[in-house]
């Protein structure tokens, strides 16, 4: 009965660090270009479950693997690419491919698919409040909303000279990515950037991949194993409590 303590409260554990990511899945289902995280689970402490005559222990028979203990493994980021919304604004981008935005900060690099850009005070393109848009030969500096931006993203003022081109960076593994705020990554190896192979649509932005519906559904199950190991670990309690009590009266 007392793995039975472990293994329900370890399953409380994991299913609120599960509804933790899903809550955080849904508050950024309307950031542009947010990649929605998964929380892989696994078991710990397995043991294997024998049968052995009352008498004779020579002949044991292995019966099957039970297991103490789940507990959360690692959060998976799905990288998927989101659709796109068309929104008129000369100031939001979107890359259609793989690869990321790189914006440069006072703690180095970060990564984003987010597109939602606008002009900092001295007139650099910028994703508030991150840092300054990178561009293939550094900031890019704009002062107006009158320009255009091709495919390869190069931006072109209304002069006819061309203020810069966005620099576009994709990565050899996606696992050494680690987020470091809402929609923005940091890379863990600086040998894994490679430049992107992919086009740049002007005036849309791409979509978070995160489906509600989904994240809803899987809220209401973690709610519910959550709730049902709650209840039971009260009867486990109780149970506890009355044997406690009995041995106490004789």
């Amino acid at each position: 009965m007392f793995k039975g303590f472990y293994t329900l409260s370890s399953g409380m554990l994991t299913q609120q660090h599960r509804l933790d990511t899903v809550s955080n899945n849904i508050t950024n289902v309307s950031t542009p270009g947010f990649k929605k995280d998964t929380l892989i689970s696994t078991t710990f402490r397995e043991e294997l479950t024998s049968r052995t005559g009352n008498v004779d222990k020579s002949n044991v028979k292995a019966l099957h693997v039970t297991s103490t203990i789940q507990v959360p493994d690692e959060v998976v980021t799905d990288f998927q690419q989101g659709s796109f919304d068309m929104t008129g604004d000369p100031f939001h981008f979107a890359i259609a491919g793989t690869g990321f935005f790189q914006i440069d900060t006072e703690d180095g690099p970060r990564y984003t698919r987010n597109g939602a850009f606008t002009l900092d005070e001295e007139g650099y393109l910028c994703l508030e409040p991150i840092g300054r848009v990178r561009g293939e030969n550094g900031d890019i500096l704009l002062k107006t909303d009158e320009f255009t931006v091709d495919q390869t993203g190069a931006i072109t003022l209304e002069n006819g000279s061309v203020a810069g081109r966005i620099q576009f960076v994709d990565f050899q593994d996606y696992n050494q990515l680690i987020k470091n705020g809402e929609g923005v990554f940091l890379n863990a190896n600086n040998a894994n950037v490679l430049p992107a192979k992919a086009n740049l649509r002007w005036k849309e932005l791409e979509r978070s991949n995160v489906v509600s519906m989904d994240e809803i559904t899987d809220m209401m199950s973690s709610q519910r194993a959550l709730q049902s190991e709650s209840q039971i670990l009260k009867i486990y309690d109780q149970i506890i409590q009355k044997a406690v009590n009995d041995i106490g009266k004789i």
